[in-house]
């Protein structure tokens, strides 16, 4: 299935050679895929909105749809205390609840997205080894076997889906419990079981070549503590058996985090959600020890580095950012920034991604904003539908900054087919609601529509992109 704005890509060939300026040369993270994730509107809203959401995630751009399966909604009887008698969790015909998933790794794929399934909890309380209520056994200490059994599954019923990440936020209590006994960590080693048992039941069912994710942590937690979110730098440490110094644990500390024979963990990646302070500040923002956003990624690459060499993981690990975003006022009035802020923060923090070639996506959540007004209101439409400013900003990210006597434009088409030649205009002008004029037509051909070029200075006002009828937001040097 291919959109107008796709075949649009494909239309606007490039002109005559002495028409165009070409844009500069290739960039090493001009590869970076775009991820869109929006379960509310992907699987629990039924197949014709289904339907609408993944065709917005072709027209927005996006190469990738991310989904969270989550195994309590997906298992048999997952209030009973007990597992179903007979049931064979490596099945995949053992989850009839999975249509959902079913028809957006079909719909999704029909339109040349490709799927990043995220196999997470909470879990049904037959998996859990905590007592307790059913409410406690949600999160608390997954049973690994059963766990790989259900990735097992899940790695059967979709042979066609090539990139897999292991648990949601593993160090927020909300998806795994305990964080913390005491001060000590426990949540860390709890998930590198998890995440060993399912890495062996997706190589074990064809998917050994597959992109393959450690991680999807969230970018910050709190001081150690009964009751604390663990900041991501000591968790991903610890799931890893490194020292503060990035040797290898050893002693008590090895036991207490359970490294005693520690296996290589075999990933092609890690991924992390870069939010600064829940989407609520920009993406520069500076923030305290042991959090790893969108301006402290030198943070997470340290680690991976020191794993490498260790021999944890492979060397030089990607990093892939697989959930991001920011709320808006309207409508959370608490923590959302405003719109034109919103789509502003999407693109410089696009900006810095493109800067480091060990970033491979970039994503956003959500497409609609959620019906509670206390929940996600990233979305880049309001909750009646209507773009925001980010839709455009999405669609052509663009990010102005000095250079000498000129400015220099970072800028993207996302729509267009991979590698598709095109060209776009640069347009100024001398202030907000004034009239634009093309000051520079460049020539793309890209993997993924990514360019940066220099233009000679033009004082004050605004820039934007146009490609054919898309247009970007309106941007200032800096803004």
């Amino acid at each position: 299935m291919e959109t107008s704005l796709r075949r649009a890509g494909r239309a606007l060939a490039v002109a005559a050679a002495g028409v165009l300026l070409a844009a500069g040369p290739a960039h090493a993270s001009s590869t970076q895929v775009s991820v869109i994730e929006d379960e509310h509107q992907m699987l629990e809203l039924g197949p014709a909105v289904q339907a609408g959401a993944l065709d917005d995630a072709v027209a927005l751009g996006a190469d990738v749809v991310r989904a969270n399966v989550i195994w309590s909604h997906y298992a048999p009887s997952p209030n009973s205390k007990k597992k179903p008698k007979g049931f064979d969790g490596k099945d995949p015909n053992a989850y009839p609840a999975l249509a959902p998933v079913d028809g957006l790794v079909q719909g999704a794929q029909a339109r040349g997205l490709q799927v990043l399934l995220t196999a997470t909890g909470p879990i049904p309380a037959w998996a859990s080894r905590c007592g307790g209520s059913v409410a406690t056994r949600r999160t608390c200490k997954p049973d690994p076997t059963l766990f790989g059994q259900f990735v097992r599954a899940l790695g059967k019923r979709y042979p066609t889906v090539k990139m897999w990440s292991i648990w949601n936020e593993p160090n927020l209590r909300a998806w795994l419990t305990p964080q913390y006994s005491g001060t000590t960590l426990q949540s860390a080693a709890i998930y590198r079981s998890l995440a060993a048992s399912a890495i062996a039941g997706l190589r074990g069912t064809g998917h050994r070549s597959d992109t393959i994710l450690l991680g999807e942590t969230a970018p910050i937690g709190s001081r150690p503590g009964p009751r604390a979110n663990a900041n991501p730098e000591p968790f991903i440490r610890a799931v890893l058996c490194l020292k503060a110094n990035g040797g290898r644990m050893a002693g008590a500390e090895a036991r207490t985090q359970r490294c005693t024979g520690f296996k290589k963990l075999q990933v092609k990646g890690y991924a992390h959600h870069p939010y600064t302070r829940g989407g609520s500040r920009p993406p520069n923002s500076r923030v305290n020890a042991g959090e790893i956003t969108a301006g402290t990624v030198s943070r997470l690459t340290r680690i991976l580095d020191q794993a490498g060499r260790a021999g944890r993981i492979a060397r030089k690990l990607p990093i892939y950012f697989t959930e991001n975003g920011w709320q808006t006022n309207p409508p959370d009035r608490i923590f959302g920034v405003l719109p034109e802020q919103q789509a502003r923060y999407m693109n410089q923090s696009d900006f810095m991604a493109y800067g480091n070639s060990r970033i491979k996506s970039v994503a956003q959540y959500k497409i609609i904003d959620d019906a509670d007004e206390g929940s996600f209101q990233s979305g880049v439409r309001m909750l009646d539908g209507s773009p925001k400013p980010s839709y455009a900003a999405f669609q052509l990210p663009i990010w102005v900054t000095k250079r000498g006597s000129g400015v220099a434009v970072y800028g993207q088409v996302r729509p267009a087919a991979d590698r598709a030649p095109l060209q776009l205009e640069i347009q100024h002008a001398s202030s907000a609601g004034a009239g634009f004029t093309t000051v520079k037509t460049v020539a793309v051909s890209s993997l993924k529509g990514q360019f940066r070029t220099t233009v000679p200075s033009v004082s004050g006002g605004v820039w934007r992109l146009r490609w054919g009828a898309v247009t970007s937001r309106q941007a200032g040097v800096g803004t």
